[in-house]
């Protein structure tokens, strides 16, 4: 069964706090490969880089999926589930 999690993460932007809440997280959604990359070509958000810092994902890289509480689903690197403010459901 995969790990779903709760998270919230906040970095500071010139002259205020950024805070994205997620409704759920899913921790190591999918391998950054030539299929995926194959399948996101046909689409217009290609999601090749993580939504919070902007790390573009290597080949082979594995990626997280979230769901924001406004707007549509994001992907995340490690590194960014990992700092966040997470909380098991």
């Amino acid at each position: 069964m995969a790990e779903l999690i709760v998270l919230t993460l906040s970095k500071m932007v010139p002259a205020r706090k950024k805070v994205v809440k997620f409704k759920w997280c899913h921790k190591n959604f999918m391998v950054n490969d030539e299929k995926y990359r194959a399948i996101r070509a046909r689409f217009k958000n290609k999601l090749a880089k993580c939504f919070w810092c902007g790390h573009n994902f290597n080949d082979g890289e594995m990626m997280s999926l979230a769901c924001p509480e406004r707007g549509l689903n994001k992907m995340l690197c490690h590194k960014c589930v990992e700092a966040g403010d997470a909380k098991d459901t």
